[in-house]
C-alpha cells in the first residue's frame, strides 16, 4: 500500500492491474474514541470548469448514487479503529465530461473536524487490495474538510491526497464548487450560520509533475491564503498543461492585484513594496519548503533533474502572466483612442497598477525558485542573516549582469516605445522607480517598455517574462549548484579528518599561499568551519581574528602533532583544487606539507 502525504499525488495505474473499480474509505474516531458522530460525506463530479453539471453531480446522503450509477455512496460502517464511511468508483463508466471526482465531509452545529482523531483516507482496488493510505494531519477548526480528489490525466485516473480545510465551512466548499445551496436534491443542507466562501483548494488539475513526482508535497496548513503557493509548487512538469497553468497564473496574479492596491504612494517611492514583497514570498513559504519536502516528494531523483523542470516551469508561468498584463494594458489604451491620442486621467493609474502586478509577479515567482534551487542543492540559508537575504535576492534577479543583459534586451525594442515610455512615463514615476532597492531601479522602467505598446508588448512581455526567469533560474542553479560542489568537499574533508583544529590552519594557509582569496576558497574555509564547529565543537578563534598567516607557526603546529598526518596532506592538495587548476605557489605549501606528514 502507497502511503501518501499530502498534496502528493499518483496514478492509479502504478498502483495496480485492476484499478478501473475501485473502493474510497473515508475514516475518523471521535475525540474519546467513539466512532459514530456526526460526519456528512459528499462527493462532487466536475466538469473542466471545476463546477458541478447539476444537483445530480452532487452526492450525499439524499443522493447517494450517480445519474449512471458509476459513482455510489455505500454507506458507514464500524472499524476496529472508528468509522468509515465508503464510496465505491467505476470509473470506466464516469461520464467522459468529469474530469474531477472530489470527496469531502462536513460537519454541523458547530463541530469541527479538529475534535476528531485519525482522519484517513484509503483506496482500494476491486479484490479488496489496499492501494494506497493517506492520512489528514491538523484538520483546525474548520466544518468542512476535502479529503481526496481522483482525476483525470489523459487516459488515466489519478488519486490526489488533499487533505484541506474550508473556513467557509459546507456552504462555502459547495458554493466553489457550483452547488446550489437553496434546496436541489444534491444539497446536505449546509450549516446556515457558515461564512461565504473564503479558501481555494488546491486543483487537482494542477500542472502534472515528472515521473517521480508520485510520492509528496506536504501542507501544513488550512490557511487558504497560502494555498496557491503550494499549488506552485505541486505544478512542475516539462510540458504542463495550458489551462492548469493559466488558470493558476490568475489566481496568482489575482493575489497581486491585492497586494499592489494595499501599496502606498510612499511604499513604491522608499521601495517598501520590495520588502513588503519579499516577506510574503517568503515567511510561510520556506516554513513549508524544505530538503525533506524535496526528499519526501521525489526520494532517489537527482536534484539536477527536479531543478531543471522547476525552471521551466517558472518560466512558462512567466511568459503566461506577461501576455496577460500587456493584454490588460493593451486594452485600456485602446479604450482612450480618439481621445486626442492621448491615455485618459483614469487608464495611466490602471496602466500603473498592471504594471506593478507584472514585477510583483515575476518578483516574488523568481525569488521562490531561487530558494526551491538553494533548498534543492542543500545549500543552508538562513534568510533571517541579512547577508544570507542579500545573497538570495542577488542570484534571484541575478544582479549586475542581470542588469546588464536585461538593458541589452530593452535595447531592442523598437524606437517607437521609447519616445511613448518617455511621454507616460516620466517624471515621478521614473524618480520613484529609481529609489526603488536592489532591483527596483530598473524593474518598473523594464515593464513599462515591455508592456507598454500595443501589438508589440503582448509577444515582446512573452518573451522577455520567459526569458528573464530562464536566465534567473540558470543563474540561481550554477550558483547553488557550485556551492553544493564545495559543501561536498567540506563535508567530505571533516568527515575524514581526525585532526580537524589543524584542518582549519592547512586550509586557510593553501588558500593564502597565493596571497588572494577566490569565492570558491571562500565558500569553502567558510563550511569548513562551520562544519568543524558542528562536528567536533571546535572553534578556534585565533584563527578567526587571524589577518596573515605565519608559515613557520603552521610548521610548527604539524611538527608538533604525532601520528598519520595524511589526512592534512588530502585537505591541501583538495583545497588547492577547488576553484580550479592548482597553481605554483599552492604547489610549493603542498610540497612543504608532503615532506613534513612524511618526516612524522
Amino acid at each position: 500500500m502507497r502511503k501518501m502525504v499530502k498534496g502528493a499525488n499518483v496514478g492509479l495505474a502504478e498502483l495496480g492491474e485492476d484499478v478501473a473499480s475501485v473502493v474510497m474509505s473515508l475514516g475518523w474516531n471521535g475525540a474519546t474514541g467513539e466512532g459514530d458522530v456526526d460526519v456528512d460525506v459528499s462527493v462532487l463530479l466536475l466538469d473542466r470548469n471545476g463546477k458541478v453539471g447539476g444537483d445530480g453531480d452532487f452526492l450525499s446522503r439524499g443522493n447517494p448514487a450517480a445519474g449512471n450509477g458509476s459513482v455510489r455512496l455505500l454507506g458507514r460502517t464500524s472499524a476496529a479503529d472508528g468509522s468509515e464511511e465508503r464510496i465505491s468508483f467505476d470509473l470506466d463508466a464516469v461520464p467522459a465530461e468529469v474530469e474531477q471526482i472530489v470527496v469531502a465531509a462536513s460537519r454541523h452545529d458547530g463541530s469541527a473536524f479538529e475534535d476528531l482523531n485519525d482522519l484517513r483516507v484509503a483506496l482500494a482496488g476491486s479484490s479488496g487490495e489496499g492501494l494506497v493510505h493517506f492520512s489528514v494531519d491538523e484538520a483546525g477548526a474548520v466544518n468542512a474538510v476535502i479529503f481526496g480528489a481522483l482525476y483525470r490525466r489523459g487516459d488515466e485516473w489519478k488519486f490526489r491526497a488533499v487533505g484541506q480545510g474550508y473556513a467557509s465551512g459546507p456552504a462555502g466548499l459547495a458554493a466553489d464548487f457550483g452547488v446550489d445551496i437553496d434546496g436541489g436534491a444534491g444539497t446536505t443542507g449546509p450549516d446556515p450560520r457558515a461564512a461565504s466562501p473564503s479558501a481555494t483548494v488546491p486543483s487537482p488539475r494542477a500542472p502534472e509533475p515528472a515521473a517521480h513526482d508520485d510520492e509528496a508535497a506536504p501542507e501544513s496548513e488550512v490557511d487558504a491564503e497560502t494555498d496557491a503557493a503550494e499549488v506552485e509548487l505541486d505544478a512542475v512538469g516539462a510540458a504542463g498543461d495550458d489551462g492548469a497553468d493559466r488558470e493558476f497564473v490568475e489566481h496568482e496574479r489575482s493575489e497581486m492585484r491585492d497586494f499592489v492596491k494595499g501599496l502606498s504612494p510612499d511604499d513604491i517611492k522608499s521601495g517598501g513594496w520590495f520588502t513588503k514583497l519579499s516577506a510574503q514570498a517568503l515567511s510561510s513559504y520556506t516554513d513549508k519548503v524544505d530538503w525533506k519536502y524535496f526528499q519526501e516528494r521525489y526520494e532517489g531523483v537527482p536534484a539536477d533533474v527536479i531543478v531543471d523542470q522547476r525552471i521551466k516551469m517558472a518560466s512558462r508561468y512567466a511568459a503566461l502572466e506577461g501576455g496577460l498584463s500587456a493584454g490588460a494594458y493593451s486594452a485600456a489604451v485602446a479604450a482612450t483612442i480618439g481621445s486626442l491620442g492621448g491615455a485618459s486621467a483614469a487608464t495611466v493609474p490602471a496602466a500603473v497598477a498592471t504594471m506593478m502586478v507584472d514585477v510583483a509577479f515575476i518578483t516574488r515567482l523568481q525569488l521562490r525558485l531561487a530558494y526551491d534551487i538553494a533548498v534543492l542543492y542543500r545549500v543552508p540559508l538562513d534568510l533571517s542573516d541579512p547577508d544570507d537575504m542579500w545573497k538570495l535576492i542577488r542570484v534571484a534577479f541575478t544582479i549586475k549582469s542581470g542588469e546588464a543583459v536585461r538593458g541589452g534586451v530593452t535595447k531592442a525594442v523598437p524606437a517607437m516605445v521609447r519616445p511613448v515610455v518617455k511621454r507616460f512615463y516620466s517624471g515621478a514615476v521614473l524618480n520613484a522607480a529609481k529609489g526603488l532597492p536592489v532591483v527596483g531601479k530598473y524593474l518598473l522602467q523594464r515593464n513599462v517598455i515591455k508592456i507598454g505598446i500595443p501589438v508589440v508588448g503582448v509577444p515582446l512581455a512573452v518573451v522577455l517574462n520567459r526569458y528573464t526567469t530562464l536566465l534567473a533560474g540558470r543563474h540561481a542553479q550554477a550558483v547553488f549548484r557550485n556551492e553544493a560542489r564545495v559543501i561536498e568537499i567540506a563535508e567530505r574533508l571533516t568527515g575524514r579528518s581526525r585532526h580537524p583544529q589543524l584542518m582549519l590552519w592547512v586550509a586557510w594557509f593553501v588558500i593564502l599561499a597565493d596571497e588572494k582569496t577566490t569565492d570558491d576558497e571562500a565558500l569553502l574555509i567558510r563550511h569548513l568551519v562551520r562544519l568543524v564547529r558542528d562536528q567536533h565543537q571546535v572553534v578556534d578563534r585565533q584563527l578567526a581574528h587571524l589577518v596573515d598567516v605565519d608559515h613557520a607557526d603552521v610548521w610548527r603546529r604539524v611538527d608538533a602533532e604525532p601520528g598519520d598526518l595524511s589526512d592534512l596532506l588530502d585537505v591541501a592538495e583538495q583545497v588547492a583544487a577547488v576553484d580550479g587548476d592548482v597553481n605554483t605557489a599552492e604547489s610549493a605549501v603542498i610540497s612543504e606539507l608532503r615532506d613534513r606528514c612524511c618526516r612524522v
